[in-house]
């Protein structure tokens, strides 16, 4: 298997000297960042291979511990699934505390891992926020509104910001996340994602058809970034995170968002993927959307705006960047990234479900046919703690 390998490694070494007369230049750094140590995809500890900002944090506020903290010790099925897939994180919030939490080495409560696509849940509820302190028109407004280019095609034309995040604008995409030479690839590992989502038009008419896409996600990250800089030319994406979410919330970490290339050189948050936090902040989100977008009293998002988010839209399975299965025995909804980054929101039993780690059993579904089975696993046990 060894000689297989690095056979592999060395083929993908010799093409890429070819790539960049192709135009597939980002393969050298994803060979460096991650298959030449030993990954075959993105993981949750990469943000050393990137450009960075920081989403600073304001004063902090610890999770309340509820009585039964830590007491009662989780299944031991689920104790063996969990280190066999090598999770970082796994925290239970009931009514605003933590039930149980628990660290495998050599992440700890401080440690930082990649959201991977949860951060498209993010960049939606940022999205809304913009909306509500009038830097964008509506929810609804057309991509025109800050996407000249597609000002001249006749789909462009028809697209607008709610159907980016429900997944049905029509953009086109091609998701992939293990292929190298791929288009999801160079988003992930290249240095213009504003460019290369731009150089993609509409393949469908828009509002016609769901079809999950980091492009989309990225190109409303654009569209949000020009929002904000049409009105405050120095505030950046992760900038209005900081102030609109991650002051507000109390997080207690600082957090950092990785860039496609250096700030000086026009750098860009990559909207799609990679925001690295601690389990207990990813924890702060589901237990706003809990809270149906109030915290400490404050209304910091429309109920009906969260509302809308975890209404099914094209498939029973979707709303805007909220996966869900209102159908199970305990329904839910959730943010959900590449290998099993997942804050799951358990309406009926108040809870909060959180778990980060290295890989993920994906192909073994749960009922609804779409949801990886081990979250349905991570619910159960959840609710079994606090029953």
């Amino acid at each position: 298997m060894k000689k297989i390998a690095w056979g592999v490694l060395a083929l993908l070494v010799v093409l890429a000297a070819a790539l960049p007369l192709t135009g597939h230049g980002y393969i050298w750094r994803a060979l460096k960042s991650t298959y030449m140590q030993g990954h075959r995809t993105a993981y949750i500890d990469d943000a050393k291979n990137f450009d960075q900002r920081t989403i600073a944090k304001g004063s902090s506020t610890s999770w309340p511990k509820d009585a039964r903290y830590n007491q009662t010790p989780l299944a031991a099925d689920t104790q063996d699934y969990l280190k066999q897939y090598g999770t970082a994180a796994f925290l239970v919030v009931h009514k605003g505390a933590l039930v149980h939490e628990e660290y495998f080495a050599p992440y700890n409560a401080q440690s930082l891992t990649n959201s991977f696509s949860m951060a498209k849940t993010i960049t939606t509820l940022q999205t809304a926020l913009a909306v509500k302190q009038g830097f964008i028109s509506s929810f609804d407004a057309p991509l025109t509104e800050q996407i000249k280019e597609y000002a001249n095609d006749p789909r462009g034309q028809k697209a607008t910001v709610a159907q980016l995040s429900a997944m049905k604008s029509g953009h086109e995409w091609d998701e992939n996340y293990y292929l190298p030479l791929n288009m999801t690839a160079d988003l992930y590992y290249g240095r213009d994602a504003q460019a290369l989502v731009l150089s993609h038009g509409f393949e469908r008419e828009p509002g016609s058809e769901y079809e999950y896409s980091s492009g989309s996600s990225q190109l409303l990250g654009v569209f949000l970034k020009r929002a904000l800089q049409a009105k405050e030319p120095r505030l950046t994406v992760s900038g209005h995170l900081s102030r609109s979410l991650w002051q507000p919330l109390g997080m207690e970490n600082d957090a950092v968002y990785t860039l496609d290339r250096p700030a000086a050189e026009g750098g860009m948050e990559r909207t799609y993927c990679c925001i690295f936090a601690s389990a207990r902040d990813f924890a702060r989100f589901g237990q706003l959307l809990l809270q149906d977008g109030e915290w400490n009293g404050q209304a910091l998002l429309d109920k009906a705006f969260i509302e809308r988010m975890r209404q099914p839209d094209l498939k029973p399975f979707y709303g805007h960047s909220l996966w869900m299965d209102w159908q199970y025995k305990h329904p839910f909804y959730l943010l959900q990234g590449h290998e099993g980054q997942y804050v799951i929101v358990v309406p009926s039993q108040q809870l909060v479900v959180v778990r980060t780690g290295q890989h993920r059993d994906k192909k073994t579904l749960g009922p609804n046919g779409q949801l990886p089975l081990e979250i349905y696993r991570f619910v159960d046990q959840a609710v079994a703690l606090v029953q």
